[in-house]
């Protein structure tokens, strides 16, 4: 690995590292705000909906921008507008404005479509052999992230004489400016993925998006994220307003499941790379199965502790092996359009599921919700099966 490739790695593990507290802060407080702002009780999970559709609508725009003016200026642009996004936040919450504050996620969630973009950043910046490394590299940041957002959420939750979670937002647009000028360190690179001559034809979108291969690393991806976001949006709401733990226990619970989502990423390169991704995300299927056995089971702390801990680990294998996959399936003169069809398909599936998650809550309880998951991990089973008995490109 050179030095540029170095020093754009580390860089972008720095901005993750504090970019990725926003979404744990608003995955955290989103709801428990939400139910005391909302009009009514079904709306409450709209805040983290909303941040999750910033983040579908932003893919494709985002995509777009950085193809004309670099990744660079897209990351700073967007982690300036996730530090606006803090402020709108914190002061909706002191007026007690819902529309507002759901307005200050969607912005948020318009950063992380950036955000996500990293690690396609990070892969052009090595060798495809090292992909998978660089790519896990940068997702171990989310661990720094694991501590620093639900802490740092908790801590200032009461501050001064603001409203409860004032704090929380403005300690959160203070983070997002650290991101900011971490990614002045950052330099935009070209890295060919695939021997192409110069003169290669590039494919339309449609033919890319036929090949198998796409159609496993965008399943696994949009699996990963829909059944994440199905649980993890309503896991507070379930726990501090259901049953009655304090925002301290459920924000230990939050914190460990991002732990686990991105702790596995010290090693998952190495995973991929000795057993195939394909076998990588089998683990992540099983992983998300035993944490919706173990949520039926019961709603203790420790419950809810270990089935979070388990959708982390199996949220991680499924999204870096499916990314991994997806580096295959495209040149470097095709990687916007197909990065921008795989995170606009991804995100948008995850949209869904957190506007779905909180009405099926509300309606049938915590247990419908792991009962609603179960199709979409036996349809990326059965797709994983199919492919390993039929196909013979890299696994």
């Amino acid at each position: 690995m050179n030095h540029l490739a170095k020093k754009n790695i580390l860089a972008l593990t720095v901005a993750q590292s504090f970019a990725m507290t926003s979404p744990a802060i608003i995955v955290l407080l989103g709801g428990i705000v939400g139910n005391t702002l909302a009009p009514e009780p079904a709306l409450s999970t709209l805040p983290v909906t909303v941040m999750i559709i910033g983040g579908a609508t932003f893919s494709v725009p985002a995509a777009l921008m950085m193809k004309k003016t670099g990744r660079k200026t897209g990351f700073i642009f967007a982690a300036i507008s996730a530090a606006f996004a803090g402020i709108l936040a914190a002061y909706a919450i002191n007026e007690r404005l819902f529309n507002l504050f759901c307005l200050a996620t969607f912005i948020s969630g318009a950063h992380m479509a950036f955000v996500q973009q990293y690690r396609f950043a990070a892969a052009e910046s090595v060798s495809l052999e090292k992909t998978g490394k660089a790519i896990s590299l940068l997702m171990s940041a989310g661990i720094i992230a694991a501590f620093i957002g639900p802490e740092l959420a908790d801590r200032l939750s009461i501050w001064s004489d603001f409203k409860p979670y004032v704090g929380s937002f403005l300690g959160m647009s203070a983070l997002m400016l650290m991101a900011a000028l971490s990614l002045f360190f950052y330099e935009n690179t070209q890295h060919s993925h695939i021997n192409e001559s110069s003169n290669q034809t590039t494919r339309p979108v449609l033919l890319i998006i036929r090949q198998p291969l796409f159609i496993l690393s965008l399943t696994a991806s949009c699996t990963a994220f829909g059944v994440m976001s199905l649980i993890m949006t309503v896991t507070p709401i379930s726990m501090h307003l259901n049953d009655h733990f304090s925002v301290t226990d459920t924000s230990k619970v939050i914190q460990a499941h991002i732990i686990a989502m991105y702790l596995p990423s010290l090693f998952s390169a190495f995973f991929i790379s000795k057993f195939g991704y394909r076998n990588i995300m089998l683990i992540g299927v099983t992983a998300m199965l035993l944490c919706l056995i173990l949520s039926l089971h019961d709603n203790s702390f420790m419950h809810y502790w270990l089935a979070l801990v388990l959708l982390g680990i199996g949220w991680n294998f499924l999204f870096i092996a499916g990314t991994t996959a997806l580096s295959y399936t495209h040149t470097t003169s095709e990687k916007f359009s197909v990065q921008a069809v795989n995170d606009g398909t991804v995100f948008s599936l995850q949209a869904i599921a957190a506007l779905s998650s909180g009405a099926i809550m509300q309606i049938w309880g915590w247990q419908a919700i792991q009962w609603v998951s179960f199709p979409l991990l036996l349809t990326l089973l059965i797709l994983i099966f199919y492919q390993k008995s039929t196909q013979h490109s890299p696994s």
